[in-house]
């Protein structure tokens, strides 16, 4: 998750920001540029991301049922972090599906492959990624799930119209992001993107919204389709 991901061409840094209270608001007030940020330390993003408190405001069993994935599908988690999202969805797509979390930060992807294992879920497979590109082939997922790591990509336009090319026929790009706006949890307003923002680049990027949810108490949730 927080994983942040860095693109020089997108610019993701694959770590979510998703510090719970103090813990959010400390590293945002000590803000650096993305591509200087490092999160090896996994001992500390393992408190971060997956804290209990961070459950009641994240819903991760809301959000991947909202999802209607089925068994079989293929969801890319990107920006995956520690796999708190990417261990729900491998779950929810069964053992002929995949649940792929794509992080630059090995020590995430170490953390997310002891995880699966831990788990026995052979399905959910970690990866790293450069942090110029994602790493997806040509049609090859039904779902890119990005939560809390869409703010952070530069050149986002270019970067979602590359991404298009890993979707099979009617696959989705979703948005899971902090509302622009002071709040308990997260980064502050100014190291956001509102709602509006990105769903104008998307549209730039030639999606449409298929359908929002409204689920979630501190984010925008976006489903978007080509």
């Amino acid at each position: 998750m927080l994983g942040s991901f860095r693109r020089p061409v997108i610019n993701i840094t694959l770590i979510f920001v998703l510090f719970t209270c103090f813990s959010i608001v400390s590293a945002e007030q000590q803000h650096v540029p993305p591509s200087q940020q490092k999160f090896n330390d996994i001992n500390f993003w393992v408190k971060a991301f997956e804290g209990p408190e961070r459950d009641k405001w994240q819903k991760p069993d809301e959000v991947v049922n909202a999802l209607n994935l089925r068994p079989g599908d293929v969801v890319a988690d990107l920006g995956a972090g520690t796999g708190y999202f990417t261990r729900h969805l491998a779950a929810a797509v069964g053992p002929e599906g995949k649940a792929l979390g794509l992080d630059t930060e090995p020590e995430m992807v170490k953390y997310m492959e002891e995880d699966a294992k831990k788990l026995n879920l052979k399905n959910y497979i970690a990866k790293v990624v450069k942090t110029d590109d994602s790493g997806l082939e040509a049609n090859s997922v039904d779902v890119v799930l990005v939560v809390d790591t869409y703010h952070h990509i530069e050149n986002r336009i270019e970067y979602l119209k590359k991404l298009s090319n890993s979707l099979k026929a009617n696959g989705r790009i979703v948005i899971v992001d902090f509302h622009k706006k002071q709040l308990p949890v997260g980064p502050p307003p100014e190291h956001k993107l509102s709602e509006e923002t990105v769903l104008k680049e998307f549209h730039d990027a030639g999606y449409r919204v298929i359908r929002t949810h409204c689920i979630l108490p501190y984010q925008y949730f976006v489903e978007f389709g080509l």
